[in-house]
């Protein structure tokens, strides 16, 4: 469609745009959608399709009119945003009457992405850790590996020590009256569920040995009865069982599957560290990377950019509480929760602009193999086939979504290559998991 554009700057952010639709085009809409009215019009005396036009004009014209409108500026806005940086809706400012033989004119606001000049992006000094695992590591990862198939195990020549579970006999009494007499009950003196307060009775005791004494049910007990009641408790010890995790051997390293018995598991262990380790080193370095590139450059970022991300890291903090067992209908932030979430989105959403900018001025694009190696990744965490989740992502509408993010990770990487990297000391080296 025809029209005149004239575009005042009035901040970094903020266009006015002021449109002038020509006269013919707008007669020619005028008309287009008086022959619609006529055609599709019913009233009293007059056949279909044969109404007057006078008489269209006296009862439909401010409708038209207001249609008419509406369609030009619809058509002359979305022609105009697609050579924009639109960041947020639209907003009419001012606009003209819809006449017959006069252009009709108006103005709409609106936010576009800063014009950001990008001073300091390469060469960024970056504190770098290359993440040396040791001996130690590896021998606590094994342990906590092992730990996970550790199984309870009579145990003899030694007393009751916290985090055994023990048979005991319990007898509670509250003055006459006998509230529990358990003759084979095992507690477990890490986390009793029926009589917690009572372990300390049985820490120190042997096997054979009895103990009694005043103790205070807690109130975590699922005996609801017993919650709370301060009683005299009496017990002895018939077996003591603790978890004892496995010795590794070569069977067992066999079993879990390493290949090369107990040296071949702790190689493969080092090197399944060695990449955790790089992977968060050269994590905590993306991060330098933004902060750096943000504190070197000072631009107002629109409310809807922020907004945007606000939304998105508000809702992934929700989904992390749910994951911890929170109820997501009671989730709630405090003020000073909100206040962080805030400043995260403004920090994102600079962060966004300014990859956004160095991707345009180094020519870095997303290849179709980028988003085949984004989605066959997430398809790997997800358990699920790659064209699982195209098909999910394109239902959804996320693609763009998705390749935006795909950009951010090579811009980052870009950065990072294009970085200087400095040794950090050993103390800032990422713990290993």
């Amino acid at each position: 469609m025809q029209y005149e554009l004239s575009i005042e700057k009035v901040n970094p952010i903020r266009r006015n745009l002021a449109f002038e639709v020509p006269a013919d085009v707008v007669h020619a809409e005028l008309d287009r959608a008086y022959k619609t009215t006529t055609r599709d019009a019913r009233l009293p005396g007059f056949r279909k399709g044969k109404v007057p036009r006078m008489i269209i004009e006296a009862r439909f014209g401010k409708q038209i009119a207001q249609d008419v409108s509406g369609a030009l500026i619809d058509k002359a806005w979305r022609q105009a945003a697609q050579d924009l940086e639109v960041a947020g809706q639209p907003s009419l400012q001012a606009q003209g009457e819809v006449q017959a033989g006069r252009p009709f004119t108006f103005v709409i606001g609106v936010d576009v992405r800063p014009e950001v000049e990008l001073v300091a992006y390469k060469g960024l000094q970056i504190s770098y850790n290359q993440g040396a695992v040791s001996e130690d590591d590896v021998s606590l990862q094994i342990d906590r590996r092992l730990a996970a198939r550790a199984r309870l195990m009579e145990v003899t020549g030694r007393p009751v020590e916290a985090g055994d579970h023990v048979l005991s006999a319990v007898r509670l009494t509250a003055g006459d009256e006998v509230l529990a007499d358990d003759q084979g009950t095992l507690v477990n003196t890490g986390a009793e569920r029926f009589y917690p307060g009572i372990e300390a009775l049985l820490v120190g005791l042997e096997i054979g040995q009895s103990a009694e004494g005043e103790i205070t049910i807690g109130a975590g007990s699922t005996l609801e009865a017993l919650r709370g009641k301060t009683v005299t408790a009496q017990v002895s010890v018939q077996a003591i069982q603790a978890r004892r995790a496995p010795e590794l051997t070569d069977e067992l390293a066999a079993e879990l599957g390493y290949e090369g018995g107990v040296e071949g598991m702790r190689l493969a262990v080092r090197g399944e560290l060695e990449a955790g380790a790089q992977q968060a080193s050269r994590n905590a370095a993306r991060v330098q990377v933004l902060q750096k590139l943000v504190e070197a450059h000072d631009f107002d970022v629109p409310v809807a950019l922020v907004e945007e991300q606000y939304e998105a890291i508000t809702e992934e903090a929700r989904v992390q509480r749910a994951y911890r067992g929170a109820d997501p209908r009671s989730i709630r932030f405090s003020d000073a929760e909100l206040a962080d979430l805030r400043n995260r989105a403004r920090f994102a959403a600079k962060a966004g602009v300014l990859l956004s900018r160095v991707a345009a001025v180094e020519s870095i694009t997303v290849l179709d193999a980028d988003l085949d190696a984004k989605i066959a990744e997430i398809a790997g965490s997800r358990h699920q086939t790659p064209a699982a989740i195209r098909g999910y992502l394109e239902k959804e509408g996320a693609m763009p979504v998705l390749r935006d993010r795909v950009l951010e990770e090579k811009v980052l990487e870009w950065l990072l290559e294009n970085a200087e990297l400095m040794s950090a000391p050993a103390a800032e080296a990422p713990a290993a998991e």
